[in-house]
């Protein structure tokens, strides 16, 4: 598989996972925020500590999961991405508001389900391009199980891309020398 083919695998492994990691994190969210709506909370507030749940929820499987190979595990790492859901937040409640003040939608849970797509962008390309970004300089990862089969030689007798990348990082440190 050429490289730019296994980088789009990897992209589009990557965005499934982060999609799978985000019903989790939208569950969490959705049940603390009926919670607080229930209880008699603002529905503002009830979408900051749901939200604020189902961030801690992301952090930490798409920190071990989902980003995994661009991890740096940094304090920095972190500030970047509470930022990013600072920004995500700041499109729900923003969605939120319309539809309860613009286009009159009485029901919470409706406003809800269409500021969950909203930030779901946000926060993905804000995660993907600006907290778990991988190094120009990093090592390849080791593959997982579904991309050794991906990376094996093709039908045009192709060397496995792992090895390409070795390879090229010698033949650097050869000229280096």
């Amino acid at each position: 598989m050429k490289k730019n083919q296994l980088e789009r695998y990897r992209s589009l492994l990557q965005f499934l996972k982060f999609n799978v990691v985000g019903v989790l994190n939208t569950i969490v969210d959705f049940v603390v925020y009926s919670i607080m709506c229930i209880v008699g909370l603002h529905y503002m507030l009830a979408q900051v500590i749901g939200y604020a749940f189902g961030v801690g929820n992301s952090y930490l499987l798409n920190s071990l999961w989902t980003f995994s190979r661009e991890r740096k595990h940094t304090a920095d790492e972190f500030g970047r991405f509470l930022l990013v859901n600072l920004v995500s937040l700041g499109v729900s409640l923003g969605v939120l508001w319309a539809g309860h003040n613009l286009f009159h939608i009485q029901s919470d849970f409706w406003c809800k389900m269409i500021a969950t797509p909203a930030s779901l962008i946000v926060n993905f390309t804000g995660n993907k391009l600006f907290v778990f970004k991988k190094d120009p300089g990093q090592e390849p990862a080791a593959q997982t199980d579904g991309e050794k089969g991906a990376g094996a030689a093709n039908a045009a007798g192709e060397a496995p891309v792992q090895a390409q990348a070795q390879e090229a990082q010698e033949a650097k440190e050869k000229t280096q020398k």
